[in-house]
């Protein structure tokens, strides 16, 4: 027998013994003398490089506050480009958010390293409910740290997270039995939901312009009809000021004028809003020679180029979006394979979110437009139906996190509502404790799995 099997042998009655004879209160005054083996116990489950416990959780720390620095500069970074922000956030505020998130991620893997470690000491050694009960105060003095505007974001994500690893192990263990389509089910009742509020306008700006841009404005209850300019500026013109306040400030930063970047940024611009209204004056056209539109409409177009457009834009958004968040992880990867560019762009992933957001916008607005016809009236339950069957198309891209989250969504948005119309309270650190909970939920299993 060869001395690595020696040295696995010896581990596993180590940890037998931990386990087993020194997992009860009275584990510390039991083991007083035993030293050794807990700080060799501790060190194989837990901080292998390093002998010491505090010494190797600020190794920790060290490791995670750079990898997390690589992940949120460049998070932030993208998002700040996006919203617009002046030069004057990019030089202050940006920096101390990005190192205040970063130090909360890093923080929260060293606090966990200590609350380990401290739960082995108490306990005498490692405690299967003591680890539980030890990662509570660990994610709750990180989330402190976090900005309060990313705690209830962070907390939801948690949440979501913990009940599935939770029904994956209840699932394993053979204690339910998981349900055929389960998400898509899950994502249709929701649906049917942000329909009906989204119809009664009782949701908040961020959610509400969000369904506005998937299923179209003309689906509210009090719009008006939209204008021709009105489609340019919603698809085109947003990305074109966005670009052009980029390319602005990037030639104030450095060079202090741009007009360099006028002659060829506006023949884009320029070509892109020609197309437009090549395509809008063929539907024009088309539409005066089709005239299927119900009174109660409020769409430009008739009711069959209203919601064959919508699979269209949403479509090829779908498939675009997708398509970038793959180039962007494998941009590295192509710069040496060009070849994997084509392969990226062929993948079926991107055709998946396609159908996925272009069938929720045609079932939507289909049965939207039907019932419009059928009922003579414009009335706040289509939305909960036309939400129901529109959710369905969640069986091109089925996604349990997305289902999960969007109905905690809810259930928040429910509440305020609650808070809103003083039927419930408010409960403001709400969001600390969920993150604590879940958070504490997800580091005890993979705790105990490791």
């Amino acid at each position: 027998m060869d001395r690595t099997t020696n040295l696995k042998i010896e581990n596993l009655i180590l940890f037998k013994k931990l386990f087993s004879a020194r997992t009860h209160l009275l584990g510390p005054i039991l083991c007083a003398n035993q030293s050794i083996h807990t700080h060799t116990a501790c060190r194989l489950a837990a901080h292998h490089w390093g002998q010491q416990c505090l010494p190797s959780a600020f190794t920790l720390f060290i490791g995670s506050f750079r990898k997390s620095f690589r992940v949120y500069a460049s998070l932030y970074l993208v998002s700040a480009i996006l919203r617009g922000k002046n030069i004057t956030y990019f030089l202050t505020r940006l920096p101390v958010e990005t190192i205040r998130s970063t130090t909360f991620l890093a923080a929260n893997c060293f606090y966990f390293m200590m609350y380990f470690c401290l739960s082995r000491k108490v306990f005498g050694g490692i405690s299967y409910w003591g680890n539980l009960l030890f990662t509570f105060p660990a994610c709750f003095a990180s989330i402190l740290i976090e900005r309060k505007q990313r705690r209830g974001l962070l907390a939801l994500y948690l949440t979501n997270l913990a009940v599935e690893t939770g029904f994956n192990m209840l699932v394993s263990r053979n204690k339910v039995r998981p349900f055929p389509n389960g998400e898509v089910l899950l994502f249709a009742l929701s649906s049917a939901i942000y329909g009906l509020l989204f119809k009664m306008r009782s949701l908040d700006g961020g959610f509400s312009n969000l369904i506005k841009l998937l299923v179209g404005s003309g689906e509210l209850m009090e719009s008006k009809k939209e204008d021709r300019k009105s489609r340019v500026v919603t698809y085109y013109g947003v990305m074109t000021v966005m670009l052009n306040n980029f390319v602005t400030r990037v030639d104030q930063m450095f060079f202090q004028h741009h007009s360099r970047h006028n002659r060829w940024h506006n023949r884009f611009v320029d070509a892109l809003r020609n197309f437009e209204h090549r395509i809008e004056r063929f539907l024009d056209s088309f539409n005066k020679a089709n005239k299927y539109s119900h009174p109660k409409c409020h769409h430009r177009y008739n009711c069959l180029i209203y919601t064959i457009l919508g699979f269209g834009q949403r479509f090829l958004a779908g498939f675009g979006l997708q398509a970038a968040i793959k180039l962007l992880g494998s941009i590295g990867l192509i710069f040496r394979k060009p070849g994997v560019l084509l392969r990226v762009l062929k993948d079926k992933e991107n055709v998946q979110l396609g159908m996925f957001l272009g069938c929720f916008t045609l079932v939507f607005r289909a049965v939207s437009c039907a019932l419009r016809w059928l009922t003579n009236s414009h009335h706040k339950m289509h939305g909960m139906i036309a939400g129901f069957f529109a959710g369905w198309s969640m069986v091109f891209y089925k996604s349990s996190s997305i289902a999960l989250y969007l109905n905690f969504k809810l259930l928040e948005i429910i509440w305020m509502i609650g808070v809103k119309n003083r039927k419930v309270p408010l409960v403001k650190p709400f969001d600390i404790i969920l993150y604590t909970i879940s958070t504490g939920f997800v580091l005890w299993v993979f705790c105990a799995l490791s």
